[in-house]
């Protein structure tokens, strides 16, 4: 690990609608700090920005959310559909409920997709906004040529099918689709990391992104965000191709692309010299 992570026992909870999410706070208690506001992707939580966590509680009040599912969150709802709309909803009641004023949102893989629909319909609550390897459409189709295909999404689906957590666990952290951008030693140790995330959040939260979120298409909402943005597009990342950063730049406003050379898709734990920089050079500019 880079650094000592956050603990699951730490997190405060605020109660919402069929349920309760966790929350952490941590950095700079000046109320004239600017806020950061963190939001994970899958299969992890928020222990996994422990390297923005250790640079960023020198320059910024911190806000790390567990998506409902994961972390010290509570379950998905029975039954739940439009799982992006619930986690946008928590997230708008979390930046409500704390008194937040326009922070900057940090959202990585699926919750980078969180990030732009927020950003999008709740444009009062977001300041800035930072998408790390985030999509508007993580499905292939005939007019969207990136993202998966059917084939792709049944790998995972079926690994969950045959192989409980553990299966969809080796499908999303398959070494041989991760962490190409470390060595074998620390590719070994972010896997574990990663794992124990994944085996807390369980198959039912995985499945709510390949059953739900992946048929999401959030292409025509990209013109109202109106915040400043910041996207990050690993190069050799293959569960987001860089071509849907460049299909995002054209799209959002006011936005600037940051080309990460050389990394995969997990770069602000693979990559966070170079991931925090241009955070901090995007927060104080």
């Amino acid at each position: 690990m880079p650094a000592t992570p956050l603990s699951l026992d730490q997190a405060r909870h605020l109660d919402v609608p069929g349920g309760r999410i966790a929350y952490y706070e941590t950095g700079l208690p000046d109320p004239a700090a600017p806020v950061v506001v963190w939001v994970h992707g899958l299969p992890l939580d928020s222990r996994s920005w422990a390297a923005q966590r250790e640079f960023f509680d020198t320059r910024a009040r911190n806000v790390f959310l567990d998506l409902r599912g994961y972390g010290a969150s509570s379950e998905l709802p029975p039954d739940v559909t439009g799982v992006t709309a619930l986690y946008g909803a928590d997230l708008a009641a979390l930046i409500q409920h704390l008194g937040l004023t326009a922070p900057l949102l940090v959202g990585f893989a699926s919750a980078g997709h969180v990030a732009l629909r927020f950003a999008a319909e709740h444009p009062c609550l977001v300041g800035k906004l930072a998408v790390i390897n985030g999509s508007p459409k993580f499905r292939r189709s005939a007019d969207w040529p990136y993202g998966f295909d059917e084939e792709g999404i049944a790998r995972f689906t079926d690994a969950a099918a045959e192989g409980g957590i553990e299966g969809i666990t080796d499908a999303v952290l398959d070494p041989e689709v991760v962490f190409a951008d470390v060595d074998a030693a620390r590719a070994a140790e972010l896997g574990a990391w990663f794992r124990e995330m994944s085996h807390n959040a369980g198959v039912r939260t995985l499945l709510g992104f390949f059953e739900d979120i992946s048929l999401d298409d959030d292409r025509a909402l990209l013109p109202a965000i109106e915040a400043p943005t910041l996207l990050m597009a690993s190069t050799i990342g293959q569960e987001v191709p860089t071509g849907v950063s460049l299909y995002l730049r054209t799209t959002i406003a006011d936005a600037r692309l940051a080309e990460l050379p050389g990394a995969d898709h997990f770069a602000f734990a693979t990559c966070p010299d170079l991931v925090n920089s241009l955070l901090d050079s995007f927060l104080t500019s």
